[in-house]
């Protein structure tokens, strides 16, 4: 579904430690695996399983569609331009900034980028105020015509979360199967629209509504590629702003 889709991006991930692929910054953008030991990133915090969120991200925005498997993206025939800027226990606003102007052409470095994005999706963010490093940013994307649609964060009962709340960009909430807002989305006057963000209604068991997605089944490394379904769900701002993103980019 993603093998014809996906232009070749870049690695910005700086810290060899949080890449996790023994290296900083390089043109591979393929994830190796985010998973973390028990403590590694925050004290008390259990050991985690590799996310392959990009991977998900990537499914709802342009998953091939007339093709007899899985699901379609959004999209279309759009194509996805991977900008790796997050690894193992998270990342620093310096790659997200770095990956976010490079993907957009307003950047050569590294390396010229050849395949320069006018819709960026930013699935991630953390709570607080728009800092001046993304203000500038923001104003910089846009006036090179480039339209940044971000996550608004899934932080029950707080604020659009960073960069979400930036002047300029399309910030996602997300809502449940009945088009209610899902009970894990921030929310605030930041958010400029509502996408299915996937929920389970039980509170154990099989997860009732998901979003169908590309995935992997590794645990650490990559292993067998499939889909998302309701015993490993996606859910989750992260995944209602690429929906918006597949729409953004038809448009």
């Amino acid at each position: 579904d993603l093998a014809s889709k996906l232009h070749k991006g870049y690695d910005f991930i700086l810290d060899s430690g949080t890449a996790g692929d023994g290296n900083g910054r390089d043109a591979n953008a393929a994830d190796p695996g985010d998973w973390t030991n028990a403590d590694e990133c925050n004290t008390g915090e259990s050991a985690a399983n590799s996310s392959w969120h990009g991977t998900q991200v990537s499914g709802l925005v342009a998953a091939a569609g007339d093709n007899g498997i899985g699901m379609a993206g959004t999209g279309g025939r759009v194509m996805v331009l991977p900008v790796r800027v997050l690894g193992r226990c998270g990342g620093y606003d310096s790659d997200i900034i770095a990956g976010m102007r490079w993907a957009a052409g307003v950047s050569s470095s590294p390396v010229v980028n050849p395949n320069p994005a006018k819709v960026i999706n930013v699935s991630l963010g953390s709570q607080g105020d728009c800092s001046f490093s993304y203000q500038d940013l923001t104003v910089e994307l846009s006036a090179a015509k480039v339209t940044v649609v971000a996550a608004a964060g899934n932080d029950i009962g707080l604020a659009v979360g960073v960069p979400a709340n930036c002047p300029g960009v399309i910030a996602v909430a997300g809502l449940r199967h009945d088009g209610t807002k899902a009970g894990y989305s921030s929310l605030g006057p930041e958010a400029a629209i509502a996408a299915p963000a996937g929920n389970c209604v039980n509170a154990h068991g099989l997860c009732l509504y998901p979003l169908l997605t590309t995935t992997n089944t590794g645990d650490t490394d990559p292993a067998e590629n499939t889909y998302s379904d309701g015993y490993n769900a996606s859910l989750g701002t992260s995944f209602a702003s690429p929906i918006v993103a597949g729409t953004v980019a038809l448009m």
